[in-house]
């Protein structure tokens, strides 16, 4: 997608989201002058089934493991181009790290942007060897709404098996920041939660169905639950849960609460060397390397709190 031809952006809807969106498309920007990205790979034909490849940053004799990662922006707005940034983080591994575009509501309901996310996830299992990926070590993450459709692919085995996906396809997910319960009774729900039913539910009786802690099932992947100390209530409320209903179904999990961050910081401060996110992302993604027998070698990081 050219720069010059980015759709126009709907309204933000929290008041850090707009500053967010401009510094994430500029980082981008200064990622892709320093790569050499495949940019507008399709993967259906609607505008919206694109991604872009970031290849590692040197050449590897064997294929590399790869990273795909979907942007937030709860499901009525953002693009690929909004988590191209990361790719620095991650293709030095090496890695290949891939930044995806799905339909957005309110035009596209749910499951349509899980179904955007699964098909995805299909034409990079099918092709990513041709750009040098091992089709074996895919990992799958999103942040906010991405995180979302990231976990909810992972845990929905009729929708892989359907593509023709082994139900190991993703062996690592790493859901940042991702409201992780959809379900709300109608006289208790808050302002995010009313746009959910809205804008992103085609029908109410949807919420459980569109609920990851909800489709909590014994899946072979790893899964790296992370929000913000300053996150969403929601969020920080959900995080924790997530990691329990996983763990209660034998599911490899951990949570992070990230010192000090809020919900759009948890995606930006990525960027830093330390950052413990991307440490302990970077080193899940280099474990897919290791023989299945020996995975458990890896620490995980610790759950950091329920705040």
């Amino acid at each position: 997608m050219s720069w010059d031809a980015l759709p126009p952006r709907p309204p933000m809807l929290h008041p850090e989201a707009g500053p967010y969106a401009e510094r994430v498309l500029e980082l981008t920007r200064a990622a892709q002058l320093h790569a050499r990205p495949v940019l507008d790979v399709p993967y259906g034909d609607d505008y919206w089934q694109k991604l872009d490849i970031y290849p590692p940053a040197r050449v590897a004799g064997e294929p590399v493991p790869v990273l795909m990662f979907l942007h937030g922006g709860a499901w009525t707005c953002g693009y690929k181009e909004w988590m191209g940034f990361m790719a620095p983080l991650f293709v030095d591994l090496p890695a290949i790290f891939i930044s995806v575009s799905y339909r957005l509501s309110p035009e596209s309901k749910f499951p349509e942007a899980l179904h955007d996310t699964q098909d995805a996830l299909s034409w990079v299992w099918r092709n990513i060897g041709a750009h040098g990926g091992d089709p074996d070590r895919i990992a799958l993450g999103g942040h906010s709404a991405g995180g979302h459709l990231a976990a909810l692919s992972v845990l929905d085995a009729e929708g892989l098996a359907q593509r023709g996906l082994p139900p190991d396809v993703v062996k690592v997910c790493l859901p940042v920041s991702a409201p992780l319960d959809l379900r709300a009774p109608p006289d208790h729900r808050d302002a995010g939660q009313q746009r959910a039913y809205r804008d992103f539910l085609a029908h109410e009786q949807d919420d459980a169905r569109a609920s990851p802690i909800a489709r909590a099932n014994p899946v072979d992947a790893r899964f790296l639950v992370a929000w913000g100390e300053n996150d969403f209530p929601r969020i920080k409320l959900q995080g924790p849960l997530m990691v329990e209903a996983l763990s209660r179904v034998g599911v490899d999990s951990v949570g992070m609460q990230v010192p000090g961050a809020s919900h759009f910081d948890t995606s930006l401060n990525c960027i830093q060397a330390g950052h413990p996110w991307t440490l302990a992302a970077r080193e899940l993604i280099a474990g897919m390397s290791l023989p299945a027998q020996h995975a458990s070698l890896l620490a995980p990081p610790r759950i950091q709190g329920r705040s």
